[in-house]
C-alpha cells in the first residue's frame, strides 16, 4: 500500500493484521504487529527471537577451525611470536586488538601489523610479509583481510611462514596455499555464522581457543570489541551476530579496559546504557576517524595500554584525530556535490567522482553521504602517496557493486569489497573507461526499477503510547541494525509546539497529536516548517542523553505536510481517504463512488463484489489513517 504525496520520499505502509494474529503474551500490541509484519512466528518463535538460543560448535560448521585452533595454541605454548596482520578500519582494529590482547594473556608474543592507507592500501601486502620475516615471526593471522593477497601469500611460502586466513570478503577463485581458511562462506547455508564480520571471526576463533584452554575469555575485552567492530562494519544482525551483541552490549560499560572507558567517558555515555546506535554514530567513527587520516596503531595502542597517564594523552590525540576527520569531511563533501549534482542531470545512474586532492582516507564517508542525497551506487577516487588513485564505493542496495567490479577487473590494479561496499585501486588514464562502464552496469540493473527514495513504517503509535515501559519493549527485539532495523513508527496530524533550529540545519520541536506531547529531533532539516503547522512524521524512537540525562525523544525520518485528506493507491486505482467529524472514515474511488466506514449505510448502491472489495479498502484506509496500528 503506498500513500502518494508530492514529497522526497514515498511512504510505504504495511499491510492490516486482524486483531485474531494477535498473540496473547506481555509484549506490546504495536511491536507484535512489527514483528509479524517482519515474518516472526510470535506464537511459537517468540520466546527464541527475544532470547536467542545457544550457538552450535563453529567446529562443526567451520572445516578448518580446529586446525587452526590448534597451531595457534601450540604458538601459545612455545611462546612463539605471532603477526596479527589487520585492516585499517573499525572492524579490522578491533579484530587486531581481540588476538594481540588474548594471544599475549596466553603466552604467544603477539604483535599488530596493519598496512599504511596512504602508501600501501587494503590489506596483507609483501612489504608486511618481508618486515615480518625479518622479524623471525612463523605464524600470520589476518583479520579482516587476506583473502585476494596473493602477492604477500606467495611471498610467505617462500619465507615458509604458515598462514591463517580470518576474512569474511568474497573469497576468489583462485586457490590459496596457506595453512587455514576461517571464513563464513565455507559454512552451511543456514549456518548461524554465516553474516559474522572480521572481528565477529576473530571473536569466533578467540572463543574456540579459550574453550579449547578451558580460558575465561572474559578475562579479555573481546566481547566489547566485537560488538564495537560488528556494528561499526554494519554486518547484519542475525544468528551469531545477534546472540552476541545481545549478550554483550550490557557489559560494555563494566568493561576493565581503560582505552574504552576513557573513550565512553569523553562521550559522556559511561554511565548509561550501551546501544548499537551509540556505537555506529560516536564509537565506531572516532576508530574509524585514526585509521582514516592517522596511523590506527595510536588506535590499538589506546585499547591495549594500562597506564593512565597515557591513556589520557592518548584520548585526546584520538578525539583531535576526529575533529580533523570531520573538516575534511566537510570540505570534500561541497566540492564532490558540485561533481554529483551535474553527473546526475545528464542521467547518470553510477556516480564516480574523482579528485587527485581528496583525502583517501574520507572518500568512503563522502561516498555514502552521496548515495544518501542521490539514491545511486557512488565510486570516490583520491589519489594515493604513490601516484595510484584510491577507490571507495557505496551502494544503493540495488546494485551488488563487487559484482560490478568483477566486470571492470581488466582496469583495475586490486579491487576487493561486499555487495554494499568496496574498494579499488585503479591508474589515472583508465578512470574515463571506468566510469563509463559502471553506468553501463548500473542502467543496465536498473532497467525499470523505480529508484525514488521510499521508506515503509512499519506501526502506527499515537505519542501517548511512547513512554519508557514501551522503550524498554523495543529493545528487546533489539539489538539494531543491518537486517533488523530499529522500527519505523509514524504518527498523524501532529501540531508543532514549538520549533527552533540547531546548528549544521538541523531542527528541534516539540509536537503534540492530541493525546500527548513529545521532543522531537530531525537531523538536516531542509523543510520550511512554523509553530502550529500540522505535520505527519515517520521516525525512530530513543533516548536522549544530553548531559547525561535520560528523556524520551523521537528522532524524526521524513515528514509529510498533514492532509485531512490521502490518495491511497490500491491496484493501481486512486482512493481519497479521509475521516469525518464522527471519526468515521469515508471513501472515495475515481468515479465518484462512495462508502464509509458504517457499510450499511452505503452498501444499497454496491454488489456483494463491491463490498468485500470495500472491506478491504476500509482495513488499509484504518492504517493509512492512523485509526490502526
Amino acid at each position: 500500500m503506498k500513500t502518494d504525496r508530492d514529497q522526497d520520499k514515498n511512504w510505504i505502509l504495511p499491510k492490516p493484521i486482524s486483531e485474531e494474529k494477535k498473540f496473547n503474551c506481555d509484549l506490546n500490541p504495536i511491536l507484535q504487529k512489527v514483528l509479524l509484519r517482519r515474518g516472526i512466528d510470535i506464537t511459537n518463535k517468540l520466546e527464541e527471537y527475544l532470547t536467542p538460543l545457544e550457538l552450535p560448535n563453529p567446529e562443526y560448521h567451520f572445516k578448518e577451525l580446529s586446525n587452526a585452533t590448534q597451531r595457534i595454541i601450540l604458538a601459545c605454548e612455545k611462546n612463539e611470536k605471532i603477526a596479527i596482520c589487520g585492516d585499517y578500519d573499525a572492524d579490522g582494529i578491533t579484530s587486531t586488538t581481540l588476538l594481540v590482547e588474548l594471544l599475549s594473556m596466553l603466552g604467544a608474543r603477539a604483535a599488530a601489523y596493519i598496512p599504511s592507507r596512504q602508501d600501501e592500501g587494503y590489506g596483507l601486502n609483501t612489504n608486511m610479509v618481508n618486515e615480518i620475516n625479518n622479524n623471525n615471526i612463523k605464524l600470520i593471522i589476518t583479520v579482516d583481510n587476506g583473502i585476494s593477497a596473493f602477492k604477500a601469500i606467495k611471498k610467505t611460502n617462500e619465507y615458509g611462514i604458515d598462514v591463517i586466513i580470518t576474512d569474511h570478503h568474497k573469497i576468489p577463485e583462485t586457490k590459496l596455499n596457506i595453512f587455514s581458511l576461517i571464513h563464513p562462506e565455507r559454512t552451511p547455508s543456514s549456518s548461524p555464522y554465516k553474516y559474522l564480520a572480521g572481528v565477529g571471526i576473530a571473536y569466533l576463533l578467540a572463543k574456540n581457543i579459550c574453550k579449547h584452554l578451558n580460558f575465561d575469555i572474559n578475562k579479555t575485552t573481546a566481547n566489547v570489541l566485537f560488538c564495537i567492530g560488528t556494528v561499526a562494519d554494519m554486518a547484519p544482525l542475525q544468528g551469531a551476530n545477534r546472540k552476541w551483541l545481545k549478550d554483550s552490549l550490557p557489559l560494555i560499560n563494566s568493561t576493565s579496559n581503560k582505552g574504552i572507558k576513557s573513550i565512553l567517558k569523553k562521550l559522556s555515555i559511561d554511565n548509561m546504557p550501551i546501544t548499537s546506535e551509540d556505537i555506529g554514530y560516536k564509537i565506531a567513527p572516532l576508530i574509524n576517524a585514526v585509521g582514516r587520516i592517522g596511523d590506527p596503531k595510536l588506535i590499538i595502542e589506546l585499547l591495549t595500554n594500562k597506564s593512565d597517564e597515557s591513556i589520557d594523552k592518548l584520548t585526546k590525540q584520538c578525539f583531535a584525530m576526529n575533529v580533523e576527520r570531520k573538516r575534511i569531511t566537510s570540505l570534500i563533501e561541497k566540492e564532490a556535490l558540485v561533481i554529483a549534482q551535474s553527473e546526475y542531470n545528464i542521467k547518470r545512474k553510477f556516480l564516480v567522482l574523482a579528485n587527485r586532492d581528496w583525502h583517501p582516507g574520507i572518500i568512503g564517508i563522502v561516498a555514502a553521504r552521496m548515495v544518501d542525497k542521490f539514491n545511486l551506487p557512488t565510486a570516490m577516487l583520491a589519489q594515493a602517496n604513490d601516484g595510484i588513485f584510491r577507490g571507495s564505493i557505496r551502494s544503493n542496495n540495488r546494485l551488488k557493486v563487487n559484482k560490478a567490479l568483477d566486470e571492470c577487473k581488466d582496469l583495475l590494479i586490486s579491487y576487493g569489497g561486499h555487495s554494499a561496499a568496496a574498494g579499488f585501486s585503479i591508474k589515472e588514464e583508465n578512470i574515463n573507461k571506468l566510469k563509463e562502464i559502471l553506468n553501463n552496469i548500473a542502467s543496465r540493473e536498473f532497467n525499470n526499477i523505480d529508484l525514488n527514495k521510499s521508506i515503509k513504517p512499519e506501526a502506527h503509535i499515537q505519542i501517548k503510547d511512547i513512554n519508557f515501559d514501551f522503550y524498554r519493549q523495543l529493545n528487546l527485539i533489539g539489538p539494531f541494525g543491518i537486517m533488523n532495523p530499529n522500527p519505523i513508527f509514524w504518527t498523524r496530524r501532529c501540531k508543532i509546539i514549538d520549533i527552533y533550529k540547531l546548528k549544521g540545519n538541523h531542527l528541534k520541536m516539540s509536537l503534540n497529536d492530541g493525546t500527548s506531547s513529545i521532543d522531537a529531533i530531525k537531523w538536516n532539516g531542509s523543510i520550511e516548517l512554523k509553530k502550529n503547522d500540522l505535520i505527519d512524521i515517520a521516525f525512530h524512537i530513543e533516548i536522549n542523553k544530553w548531559k547525561r540525562k535520560k528523556t524520551l525523544q523521537i528522532n524524526i525520518i521524513d515528514i509529510h505536510i498533514h492532509e485531512s485528506v490521502i490518495n491511497l493507491k490500491m491496484h493501481n486505482n486512486i482512493y481519497k481517504c479521509q475521516l469525518t467529524d464522527k471519526e468515521d472514515i469515508l471513501i472515495r474511488n475515481s468515479k465518484g463512488l462512495c462508502f464509509s466506514t458504517n457499510l450499511s449505510r452505503s452498501s444499497k448502491n454496491l454488489s456483494k463484489k463491491q463490498i468485500l472489495f470495500a472491506q478491504k479498502i476500509l482495513t488499509f484506509a484504518e492504517i493509512a489513517l492512523g485509526k490502526a496500528a
